[in-house]
């Protein structure tokens, strides 16, 4: 070899060598595992009360078993005891004045509108409409700084896993995110559901369905041809739709065929995921899953398509960190359902899935998130590990009307058949709380398992904006104030307007959201008329005064536990988005649907004769704690939800931020 080969093979390896020590400083080559190990498994809505009580029966042995070895206590959740806000704060550490997110609905001040507050998309932009420049993505919509970037930012390695509102994910270098709810589907909903039918009446497709749509198909000699309808052209405006064809063979089986993809559906069960895919141009390919469940074939054509989600393979946004994570997961456990709101619930409370129908396809959904978290647990190259469920919540929500005896919708019957379904959820967590202990607990591995609030029965609705009409708060043209306890006259209520009618010069209040009132606030609000100030603070009486006066015409029960003032409870740079008074609902009492996005229907309190049974989303905090178990014994009474940022990073050695509020209640 002449000395010219030579010094090429030195400066080669050189350069080689510079290359693999540039790539050992960055990322995953500079971890160093902590040593110890914390895994935090969360369970959306558990209640203290059903646990305690399955608990006593014997039915949750792991978790007896998890106190007796460290810690149980009540966890005290946020005003209100509401997922996304409960879930930001776990994230924060703060109140919700340090993150900013008060409800699933947000108002604009310039125009009363509601809006969602917890998920925010930017299309992606095209040169020359065909071209892609950037890419679809999730913009943040929470604020304040998660406890998990700072634990990445100090090294220290998390398998994050499905936790609310975590979406768009963030950079965890050295570890890996899977963002949960807050993830939409294509149609860049929150989730919505497709029921397409041969006998579909007139009046059945003109009345608004929500989270779902209603689309009415013809079969000729067994063929019927359809689409889904997707995202809205970044450019063009319109839906884009994908081609779908049925085709009913002489078992009553149907072949769905979507691009080149065929499968074969038995009447009464459910597809497995159906892979499809579309084009906004030449150059920009989107993929897609969804899910079938055949009602019937013949004579009449019924089937419910699951909400279009997020293809894990190849996400059309960003759901995961690394970018490639998803696609990982799923060539471990295959196909699985993206979107956020993982639970159809929207299905069954429009009655287009039957209680067995939905529960089948819940034990369906929670066993792919059993396969995810088992996959991840398993790498075991951890330092912390977040998992959150969320079926737990979704199904008191469901099914709460036959936990209560008192509720509307009780059926002894279906409570015998199918009444066991919250009662299924908690044990699942109870077992899959085992499995951890069995196979990941050690002497150098702590265990947190908590919820972010707790439950309560929803009997009745009261309409928030309803009341404040009645009492002068907020003005129709024309009527300055009806008589008390009168009910609002339907020519002055056309159902589905926001703010129907309402004259915002004479008016000072006003409700969005499931249990918000602002003030028509001079200076903030685009119509204000209260002065800020002492007008203000005397509203602000005289409505919390009003409002726990409150009673059922129908029980004589009170309505409301609490009305929290904003400037008592909220603080953080995200204060002046809060609304000025946050309702505490008793038991059995939720904002009633309508009223929710600024409707002002005719009664007062309405009878909830929905299969959305439970709630807790504005209930008194006080009264809807959530849960929490630790392998090792608690340091302080009364353990907050805000208390857990804190814990977690004191578990690591890392410093908290300045702005988060809790203490650490571990040893």
């Amino acid at each position: 070899m002449n000395s010219s080969s030579r010094r090429m093979r030195v400066i080669l390896s050189i350069t080689l060598l510079s290359v693999f020590f540039l790539i050992s400083c960055q990322g995953g080559g500079s971890y160093k595992p902590y040593g110890e190990k914390l895994i935090v498994l969360g369970f959306d809505g558990v209640d203290p009360g059903w646990m305690n009580k399955w608990m006593e029966e014997g039915k949750l042995p792991n978790l007896q078993r998890l106190k007796q070895m460290g810690a149980y206590s009540e966890l005290q959740s946020t005003i209100p005891p509401q997922s996304p806000v409960a879930w930001s704060s776990f994230a924060t550490g703060t109140n919700p004045g340090g993150h900013g997110i008060y409800d699933f609905v947000k108002r604009h001040p310039e125009n009363y509108m509601p809006d969602v507050a917890t998920m925010d998309l930017k299309r992606p932009e095209l040169l020359l409409n065909l071209l892609p420049v950037s890419q679809a993505e999730g913009l943040p919509t929470r604020g304040g700084t998660s406890f998990w970037k700072v634990a990445a930012d100090a090294g220290i390695r998390a398998s994050l896993l499905t936790i609310p509102y975590s979406f768009p994910p963030e950079d965890v270098t050295p570890g890996r995110m899977l963002s949960g709810l807050g993830v939409p589907d294509l149609k860049e909903t929150n989730s919505t559901f497709t029921y397409m039918a041969t006998d579909l009446t007139r009046e059945e497709l003109s009345d608004p369905v929500s989270g779902g749509k209603l689309v009415k198909v013809n079969a000729i000699q067994g063929e019927i041809a359809s689409f889904l309808e997707t995202i809205s052209h970044p450019t063009k405006g319109e839906r884009i739709k994908v081609p779908i064809n049925f085709s009913i063979k002489e078992d009553q089986t149907v072949e769905v065929r979507v691009n080149d993809y065929s499968t074969v559906v038995k009447p009464g069960t459910w597809s497995e995921w159906i892979p499809f895919s579309f084009s906004i141009t030449p150059f920009l390919k989107v993929k897609g899953i969804c899910r079938m469940f055949l009602f019937t074939s013949g004579p009449d054509f019924r089937l419910y398509i699951s909400p279009l989600c997020l293809d894990p393979s190849d996400p059309y946004l960003q759901i995961s960190f690394p970018e490639n994570f998803a696609k990982e997961l799923f060539q471990k456990v295959g196909y699985f359902k993206t979107v956020g709101w993982v639970y159809d619930t929207s299905a069954l409370n429009e009655e287009r899935l039957s209680d067995e129908q939905w529960i089948e396809d819940m034990k369906q959904i929670t066993a792919e998130r059993d396969r995810i978290f088992y996959a991840e647990l398993e790498r075991r190259d951890w330092d912390l590990f977040i998992g959150v469920f969320t079926d737990t919540d979704r199904a008191a929500h469901m099914f709460y009307r036959y936990l209560d005896t008192e509720h509307p919708m009780y059926d002894p019957v279906k409570a015998n058949s199918v009444g066991s379904a919250v009662e299924w959820t908690y044990r699942h967590m109870d077992r899959f709380v085992g499995e951890v202990m069995d196979n990941y607990l050690d002497e150098n591995t702590t265990l947190i398992v908590m919820s972010d609030h707790g439950f309560h029965s929803f009997r009745r609705g009261f309409n928030t904006n309803t009341w404040l009409a009645q009492n002068g708060y907020l003005v129709f043209a024309g009527l300055e104030k009806l008589l008390p306890g009168q009910d609002i006259p339907e020519e002055l209520y056309p159902k589905g307007d926001f703010f129907p009618k309402v004259d915002w010069k004479k008016s000072k209040a006003y409700s969005l959201g499931t249990g918000q009132i602002y003030i028509n606030l001079m200076g903030r609000e685009q119509k204000g008329i209260v002065r800020p100030g002492e007008e203000y603070d005397q509203l602000l009486d005289e409505i919390v005064t009003g409002l726990l006066e409150v009673r059922d015409p129908m029980t004589g029960n009170q309505v409301l536990r609490a009305v929290y003032k904003a400037k008592d409870v909220y603080s953080g740079p995200f204060k002046s988005k809060a609304p000025d008074l946050q309702l505490g609902f008793a038991e059995g009492y939720r904002t009633a649907g309508e009223t929710m996005l600024g409707a002002i229907p005719a009664h007062l309190i309405v009878t909830n004769m929905k299969n959305w049974s439970g709630d807790h989303s504005a209930s008194a905090m006080e009264e809807t704690a959530g849960i929490l178990f630790t392998s090792k014994p608690l340091t302080m009474e009364n353990p907050a939800i805000i208390d857990i940022a804190t814990t977690v990073l004191d578990f690591f050695d890392v410093a908290k931020l300045p702005e988060m509020e809790g203490s650490s209640f571990l040893e």
